[in-house]
Order: C-alpha cells, then structure tokens, then sequence
C-alpha cells in the first residue's frame, strides 16, 4: 500500500505524530536527492525554517537525507516565510521547514 504524505502544501501535522517524524524527513530527504540529482549536476539544495522547536528535530534528519544522496546542503536557518518563497541565491533546489 502506498501512503500519501503531501498535500497541496507539503507535508503537514504534529511533531513527532503522523508523519511529521525525523524518520519520515530522513526518507522525505533521500527521496528528494535521489530525484535532484537527475537534473542538476551540481547536486545542491538549500534548508530553511521557522523557529519553532521542531524546526531543530527535522532538519538535521532533512539533512542527513539529502547528504546520504550525494547531495551538498546549505542551512539557512531560521528565516522569514517570504525570504524562503522569494529568494533564490545560489539557485539551488529550494526547501522548507515551514508551518502556517
């Protein structure tokens, strides 16, 4: 049985509930790599999030998702919604840590 994680606005819920668990940004992370890595030979993505606490548990999991693909991370840490949504500077493929 395949499961359905995304909505029309990524994945959603409670921390450490559901799927909003370090084991699911950790398979989210590697998923994600192995597809990114088809496009772009430079094998980048940037990280940002909110500062809520459970910002600090998914992205290290995130992370170690995206590195064990061969992908290079860059973490921007906490950062306004509409910088993530705008801003593009190392034209990476672009990810978020965000709840609304």
């Amino acid at each position: 049985m395949v499961r359905k994680y995304f909505g029309t606005d990524g994945i959603r819920g409670k921390a450490n509930e559901g799927a909003m668990t370090a084991e699911t940004a950790l398979r989210v992370g590697m998923a994600a790599g192995r597809v990114f890595r088809r496009g772009d030979p430079r094998h980048r993505v940037v990280i940002g999030k909110d500062t809520r606490l459970s910002g600090y548990m998914l992205e290290p999991a995130l992370t170690a998702g995206f590195t064990s693909m061969g992908m290079d991370v860059f973490l921007f840490g906490p950062l306004p919604t509409t910088y993530r949504k705008n801003k593009r500077p190392f034209h990476p493929s672009p990810t978020a840590l965000d709840r609304s």
